[in-house]
């Protein structure tokens, strides 16, 4: 009897951790391994990197996370447009925000295809840098401006020392980065300025091809006054910092000829902007609606809200690569 001792008690043992671990309510809740990218908590303070490259990892570091999560948004609700899922008023609501002015149901879900869809994060964070002075500018600091969106509304935003006299147009100010993320990728997903970015993603979609940043940033050329000069910089930073692989060699510098005079100014529409803060709507384009400052999701119906998407940085000029 001894002799089997042990064997009894082991036998025991389990008999009491089985009882015990059906005796125990199931949970049938489901675990959900959430995909969505936590942005970071808090903003770092970059103008206290010494180290150039530090203060440049860390601002990557920083802002990625955001452009994936909004990337995230934009492509499931791309895939609802695709699948038909979004119809009545949530489309015509959609419509409305990213300017399509048909009543059309078949013409308004083509277009959507066109404007809904990603962006390549190189290029997002390319032009983060450069229009934020990779987040030392007083609009980033103080306003969760990367990208130089503007307002219109007085109160809106912060007003740029550089603002002409008789000018209103303040920097829109953003409760937080993801909103700047959210209505900075809308303008380029929206507006006119932007169609052949737009045209050029379609077709590489179509092909199969992936999304190159150097390669898309030939439709920002309105993005600026400088026009092709700040696209050449725009891959000059991709290249330099090795945003993104290149294999087709997109990123490589082309020679740009100098204009001999400046583009003739509009005196009832402002032009595309540079660093110092004028705007980039182009003679005969609608003009961008006044902020507002809710926050806004493809999800919600909310009001247009994408603005001229340009980079005052009050005197900060674009960083080098």
């Amino acid at each position: 009897m001894l002799r089997h001792l042990p064997l009894i008690l082991v036998t025991a043992l389990a008999a009491i951790v089985i009882t015990l671990h059906f005796s125990q309510p199931y949970d049938s809740t489901p675990v959900v391994i959430s995909e969505t990218t936590t942005p970071a908590p808090e903003k770092p303070d970059f103008t206290a990197y010494k180290s150039v490259s530090k203060r440049k990892a860390a601002f990557f570091g920083f802002l990625k996370p955001y452009v994936k999560e909004r990337n995230q948004e934009i492509l499931t609700l791309r895939k609802r447009i695709e699948s038909g899922q979004i119809k009545g008023d949530e489309l015509t609501a959609l419509a409305k925000r990213y300017r399509i002015k048909s009543k059309d149901p078949a013409i308004i879900q083509e277009q959507l295809l066109i404007k809904v869809d990603a962006l390549p994060a190189s290029l997002v964070l390319a032009q983060g840098a450069m229009e934020s002075a990779w987040g030392t500018s007083r609009f980033a600091r103080d306003g969760n401006n990367y990208f130089g969106q503007w307002c219109f509304t007085s109160g809106c935003g912060l007003v740029p020392e550089s603002r002409g006299e008789g000018k209103k147009h303040e920097v829109r100010v953003f409760e937080s980065p993801m909103d700047s993320v959210i209505s900075y990728m809308r303008n380029l997903n929206s507006h006119p300025a932007y169609r052949d970015l737009r045209a050029t993603r379609s077709t590489l979609r179509q092909q199969g091809d992936s999304y190159n940043g150097c390669y898309l940033a030939g439709g920002l050329t309105h993005y600026s006054e400088k026009g092709d000069a700040y696209v050449e910089s725009l891959k000059t930073l991709i290249r330099a910092n090795k945003l993104e692989q290149d294999p087709h060699n997109y990123c490589a510098a082309v020679m740009i000829a100098e204009e001999k005079s400046p583009p003739a100014r509009s005196t009832e529409l402002p032009l595309p902007a540079d660093a110092k803060g004028h705007s980039i709507n182009q003679p005969g384009e609608e003009k961008p609606a006044p902020s507002s400052k809710n926050k806004t999701n493809d999800t919600d119906i909310a009001t247009d809200d994408s603005q001229s998407a340009l980079p005052p940085t009050d005197k900060v000029t674009h960083p080098s690569s």
